[in-house]
């Protein structure tokens, strides 16, 4: 009797402990969802940059300050983004002027 019952605490501890490694499991990947949403917000908010290239830009180049430091060459380099598309995300990143004025339209 005493084994089986050994035997039943060791099974329930170790499902308790697969339950606590399967909810950090699902609260990393909402965290990461979650970013990668930001992410997309944040780049898509560059004018001329739709969806396609911003996942173009989290695949090539990787992080929002990655891109600000990258050059209109290295982006045509890395990237399938037009010559225009670069030159824009290198004003936005560089020009206070380009980044601070209103936006009409």
């Amino acid at each position: 009797m005493g084994f089986e019952k050994i035997v039943k605490i060791a099974h329930a501890r170790g499902a308790c402990k697969r339950q606590d490694a399967l909810a950090k499991i699902k609260a990393e990947k909402e965290k990461s969802v979650q970013a990668m949403e930001i992410y997309l917000q944040v780049v898509t908010s560059i004018p001329g940059v739709d969806s396609h290239g911003a996942n173009v830009l989290n695949q090539t180049i990787g992080s929002i300050e990655a891109i600000a430091k990258s050059s209109k060459e290295y982006l045509q380099e890395t990237t399938d983004l037009s010559p225009t598309t670069a030159e824009t995300i290198t004003r936005f990143f560089r020009d206070p002027k380009f980044y601070l004025a209103p936006k009409i339209g």
